[in-house]
């Protein structure tokens, strides 16, 4: 099936294609490398042909296949989120915020274009339906690094401290403890008689 002979409608409930001129006109768009179409007209047909592409039937598919990932735009599609990811990754072992700050340092390094077609991809954002703005993209790369960085910005819970004895200090450095000597009892009157009968039985 070819692009112009796709119809704007279909049967079994699929929408009406969201881009003036149908398919033809978003094909057209994508595959637009003189610069003469704008970039945002460009995503807007990008994202058109892309949600045709789920309720499409496979000669639909066939048909849409070029504009999708052969086309100037999707190939410039391709670069945009590879420069990105590319730049975005921190290493296998960065923890929280490291990966956060990262991101949005790539995003920021982007040019004006990338940032859109980023931005209106949703790239790294799972659970995010696309497109979106650069700036509603941006808030939501600083909201993720916020919220990364307050556990490492809790004051830390103070520590249990147990006072040791001199003695117990010793001990757990390896020193012989001192024989421990048992306190003598003073003699009192009343202990007198057992006195006497120890000194004469050891006599």
């Amino acid at each position: 099936m070819k692009l112009d002979q796709i119809p704007a409608t279909t049967g079994g409930g699929q929408a009406a294609f969201p881009f003036p001129g149908g398919v033809a006109a978003a094909t057209a768009a994508v595959n637009d490398a003189s610069g003469a179409t704008a970039i945002g007209r460009q995503l807007d047909a990008y994202h058109a042909l892309s949600g045709r592409w789920a309720g499409a039937s496979h000669g639909e598919r066939a048909a849409l296949t070029q504009a999708l990932t052969e086309s100037p735009f999707a190939r410039t599609i391709q670069t945009a989120v590879n420069t990105f990811t590319r730049a975005a990754w921190p290493g296998a072992d960065a923890a929280p915020p490291a990966p956060q700050q990262r991101m949005k340092d790539a995003f920021e390094g982007l040019s004006d274009d990338h940032q859109r077609i980023i931005a209106s991809l949703q790239v790294g954002m799972p659970g995010s339906p696309p497109p979106a703005s650069v700036d509603d993209y941006r808030a939501r790369l600083q909201s993720d690094l916020d919220a990364a960085q307050a556990p490492a910005q809790s004051p830390a819970k103070p520590t249990d401290t147990v006072t040791l004895s001199p003695e117990a200090q010793a001990r757990l450095a390896g020193a012989t403890p001192a024989a421990e000597v048992t306190p003598q009892a003073p003699p009192t009157p009343e202990m007198a008689p057992a006195i006497n009968a120890y000194a004469k039985a050891g006599r």
